[in-house]
């Protein structure tokens, strides 16, 4: 990856390049020191270099700054990207069938909460894209930062979406249990009450 070779050679520049300067200013400063004719020159020269690196350590730093920011970056739009698509495979595995009896409602009452749990764990991915969206929007301007909110908010509806349509589904199967134990509490209550029926019938009547 182009940031992390930079970085090597940002680190082994660095490195490299402090010890040759450090060996000239050397050099400069014992010459100096032992009162050679051209001190003037050389006290000169030191400072060029030591003004050329401090130039060239500052060229570096900025270029890591920049590669990281552009790393940054589409690292951001390549996690809103799957965010999305998770989002969006989520929204496209919500049945609509309800079931026909109360057995089979309970069962996919039992497959939605199964489902509720795991797009619960989706919550954490979109914060992030949420949180890093607002971040990266500070740091840039125009188109940029447009795009930035685009990502974000394609992922922020999807996930509201998601969330109300699976509410949605959850209201649909409680009320669709509640009905099949309702009725079954109907059949079960006129069962009972044939058979009241059928004993009252099959006594002997009063002479």
């Amino acid at each position: 990856m182009l940031r992390d070779k930079f970085r090597e050679f940002s680190r082994d520049t660095s490195s490299i390049g402090q010890e040759r300067v450090d060996g000239v200013n050397g050099l400069a400063d014992a010459l100096i020191a032992a009162g050679h004719s051209e001190n003037a020159t050389v006290a000169e020269w030191k400072d060029g270099l030591n003004e050329a690196w401090a130039d060239l350590l500052e060229l570096i730093d900025t270029r890591s700054q920049m590669l990281a920011a552009s790393y940054e970056l589409h690292r951001f739009y390549h996690d809103a990207r799957e965010t999305l698509a998770q989002v969006q495979h989520k929204q496209k595995q919500l049945p609509d069938e309800v079931g026909r009896d109360l057995n089979t409602a309970e069962a996919m009452q039992r497959m939605h909460t199964t489902y509720e749990h795991d797009i619960q764990a989706l919550s954490a991915q979109v914060r992030q894209v949420q949180e890093d969206a607002a971040r990266l929007e500070k740091a840039y301007a125009g188109e940029k930062a447009a795009d930035i909110r685009r990502h974000e908010q394609a992922v922020s509806e999807a996930w509201d979406e998601l969330r109300s349509s699976s509410q949605g589904r959850r209201r649909l199967l409680l009320d669709t249990v509640d009905k099949f134990r309702f009725l079954r509490a109907v059949r079960d209550l006129l069962l009972w009450m044939d058979g009241v029926r059928l004993q009252i019938e099959g006594q002997e009547r009063p002479r």
